[in-house]
Parts: C-alpha cells; structure tokens; sequence
C-alpha cells in the first residue's frame, strides 16, 4: 500500500474494502490508516510480539506486519490465528501483511507512510532499523523497539530529535529487557523513596536475577556493537546524564563493574551484568538529562547494576569471568554451534522454565531508602515481547496526553520511563508482571556470607562517605 495513491496488494490477510482475494484494488486513505506495523515481525521475537497482539491487543487495532518476505509475512499470520487459547472476542488480528519491506529508505518511506506508530525488531538496529526510525522522526510516526544498541541510540537523538520534536514522533528506543525494568524500577523506586520519606535521591542500585537463554539476534548485535563502536561502549554517560554532575563524568566509580563483590546491603554476593553497560546509560539518560524520576539530586546521582549470585561467591566469580569473554570467542562458539545463530531462540519449554526479578533500591543521602522489585517469565523473549507491545499499545490505545512525554512536548527522542513512564508500569502490571514495592531485601535467592560480611559493611561505609 501506499498511502493516497491506488496499488494493488498482494496479500490475501489484507482487509482493505474487505478484500480477501489474493489481488485487490486498493486506495489508501487517512481513515483506513494503520495503527500499528511490526516491522520484523518473522524473526524470533517479532514472532513472540505477533503472537502477543493477536491475543492481548484492542479489538479493532489496525495493524500490519511488515518485513521484506510476503510469504513468511503470511505464514506468522497464519501461525498467531492458529495459536492455541484464542478467545472469541478478545485480541485483534492484524488486517494487512507488507512485504518487500527492506532496510532502505524507500521501504522505510513506504512503512511510515501507512501507520500512526511502528514496533521495530528488527536487529541489528544500526543496519537493518536506521532508516525506518529516521522516516518516522520525519513523518510524525511513532517507535518502538527492543534494541541494545547503545552508540546508536546515542546517534538516534543527534540525527533525529530535533526533527521528532518537530513532526510530533515519540520516539522510545529500548523497550524490551533492555531497559524497561532498570527504567521503570528506577523510577518507581524513587517515587516510593519521595512519598515516604520527602529526601531527594542520590543513588539508586539495580539488582538483576534472571534466568533464561540468549537468542542469535541479541548475540549478533553485541559483536556488531563491539566491531563498530568498542570504545564507546564503555562510555558511561553515552546517553549523557553527566551535564549536572558535580563530580563530572569521569569518576571511577561510574565505570561498569568487572568484578564480583559481597553486597553488605543485600547480603548477597553480586557479579558483573552483560546488560549493564545498556540500562545504566539509559537510567542516567532518564534521571540526568530527561528529570524522568521523582525528587532526585542530578548534581549527585549515580546509578549502578549487577547480577545476583544466589549461590555464592566461586559462583559470582565464574559469572564475572563469563561477562568478560572477548568478542572473538564469543564468535567462535556462535560458528561452531555452541551458541545460536541470529533468527533462532530457546524452545517455548526453556522460555517457560525461565523467570527474572529486578530490584531497584533507591536511597537519600539521609541513609534513608525504597525499594521495589518487577517479577516476570522469560525475560530475553516472552517478556520483551509483552514489554514492547505493551509500550506500542501506550502509544496507540492511550490518551497521549496522560503519557508522561506531554510533560516534554509529547515528541522527541525519550526514555520509556520519561516516554511513559506509570501507564507503562500500569499496562504490564495488567499484563501480568508483578510490581512489588517495598521489596524485602531477605527474601533475595541465596543466604548471607558470614566471612565477607564484616569486609563488606565496612567497604560500604567507606562508599557511603564518599557519595
């Protein structure tokens, strides 16, 4: 389709004039517009988001999947109508499938001219995403996407914030397992530390416990962003978040962490998190540059992520070695096998036996602190998929102006806390994660180390005169 002018579709699934017929005349008009395209829709995740809108999303959503192959295009559609516990009545099929849709400018061109907002899963985002969000920052579409790209996230807003801000796009990169729980945590976790104590916050900790299996997609795209851009990956304020630093942005203490270390605060031993070095630059965007949290102290703010070891410290250790293994092997074990190749991912019983919990503990320089934790299944893939659509569903089925981006001129290149910050959390609440706040820090997988603890506690209050 091409909006305004008369093509032919070549898509049975299309529901324009209420075709069903492999070929139709079709004219495309602003009240035929789409809701909603996901672009990407046949690799691994852009399955799992089909499927998800097709159970969950509002009976009489207008959406499309998008990508270069029609005929796979048409066999997910098949596929998510063939789903099992599909209830009359309830979830939306999408009406059209466009194929033929590749990374250059004229099928980004051609997507953004058919919708109101696109959900993009199609990575690497530096190759095969760029133009589509460039043609949706240019024709007032917004976007979505469950990228972990970092420096290009960071070329995203140079090129294309100025002009979002100017055509009306909301542009939310990260909206998957990279970032939403560090985001919306950290933003919760901040509201509850303000609402019951009235202290500005000056630090917050994240806490990842997961399990679960990484996809050939989320593999690729760290060797492609370790080829492109290393050294900007260790930049901590890539996203900035240091402008109003009083410390500046070169404190050590900013760096990402590489070793294990016994967490005084939490009991716990704690390791290096391979998807730090994505959240904690999107939290200091958020808390530094955007003001996405509540009464927070950006002169002084710092923001660090780990993982839990429940099972001690040898096991930290081993984490923290995995978390360093260089590129180059990383690459090695993809070609022989031992790790997966882009389009595939875990079997749905390995996604069903997987789980995470991510823990924010906000706290005042008064020693004052809050804490609260979000529960899910699958991270890496059920819960991307739910977190994504859930954040396309906040642009399309949402007042916009009870998003918190209308509090920055509803347009722009934003966070998902500062894009949409508590509808998001209100949406995957009834989506069915479990938000809990006032986490108890005792109930953490694993038990207390008797012979680091005195070290530990006595580490932290060091830190905590220095902060």
């Amino acid at each position: 389709h091409v909006k305004g002018k008369p093509t032919r579709c070549r898509s049975r699934w299309c529901g324009c004039l209420g075709a069903l017929s492999s070929l139709c005349l079709v004219f495309r008009t602003d009240t035929h517009m789409l809701d909603l395209v996901v672009y990407g829709a046949t690799g691994f995740t852009g399955r799992l988001v089909a499927a998800y809108l097709r159970r969950s999303a509002p009976s009489g959503l207008r959406w499309a999947l998008a990508g270069r192959d029609a005929a796979r295009l048409e066999a997910v559609a098949a596929e998510i109508e063939a789903q099992p516990g599909l209830a009359a009545g309830v979830g939306a099929a999408p009406v059209s499938v466009l194929g033929g849709c590749d990374a250059d400018e004229a099928s980004a061109a051609r997507i953004a001219g058919e919708t109101r907002a696109v959900l993009s899963t199609a990575g690497p985002f530096s190759k095969y995403s760029d133009a589509l969000v460039g043609a949706c920052a240019a024709g007032g579409v917004s976007y979505v996407d469950i990228n972990g790209e970092i420096p290009w996230v960071a070329r995203v807003i140079e090129r294309h914030d100025e002009a979002a801000r100017a055509s009306g796009a909301l542009i939310v990169p990260n909206c998957g397992f990279d970032s939403v729980p560090s985001d919306l945590c950290a933003l919760r976790a901040t509201r509850l530390l303000a609402d019951g104590t009235g202290s500005a916050c000056v630090s917050v900790q994240g806490v990842m416990h997961m399990t679960g299996a990484m996809s050939g997609g989320t593999i690729e795209t760290g060797l492609e962003m370790e080829r492109l851009y290393p050294g900007e990956l260790r930049q901590p304020f890539r996203l900035g978040g240091a402008s109003r630093l009083a410390r500046g942005g070169e404190d050590p203490s900013d760096a990402d962490p590489s070793e294990e270390r016994y967490d005084g605060t939490l009991r716990r031993w704690l390791a290096p998190f391979g998807m730090a070095r994505i959240n904690t630059r999107v939290v200091r965007r958020s808390a530094g540059e955007l003001d996405a949290y509540v009464n927070v102290d950006a002169s002084r703010f710092r923001y660090r992520e780990e993982q839990l070891s429940p099972a001690g410290g040898r096991a930290a250790a081993k984490m923290a070695k995995n978390a360093a293994i260089p590129p180059e092997k990383l690459r090695a074990l993809v070609e022989a096998g031992r790790l997966p190749k882009p389009g595939g991912g875990p079997s749905a019983e390995k996604r069903a036996a997987s789980a995470f919990t991510a823990l924010a503990l906000a706290r005042a320089a008064d020693g004052s602190a809050a804490a609260c934790g979000l529960s899910g299944g699958d991270p890496g893939y059920d819960e991307t998929a739910k977190m994504v659509a859930e954040a396309a569903l906040c642009l399309v089925a949402e007042e916009r102006a009870e998003l918190p981006a209308a509090a920055r001129g509803g347009s722009g290149v934003l966070t998902p806390a500062a894009a949409l910050g508590g509808v998001l959390e209100r949406r995957l609440g009834g989506a069915g994660l479990v938000w809990e706040d006032g986490y108890p820090l005792g109930s953490l997988p694993g038990a207390p180390d008797e012979e680091a603890e005195a070290a530990a506690v006595e580490a932290e209050a060091v830190a905590k005169e220095a902060w």
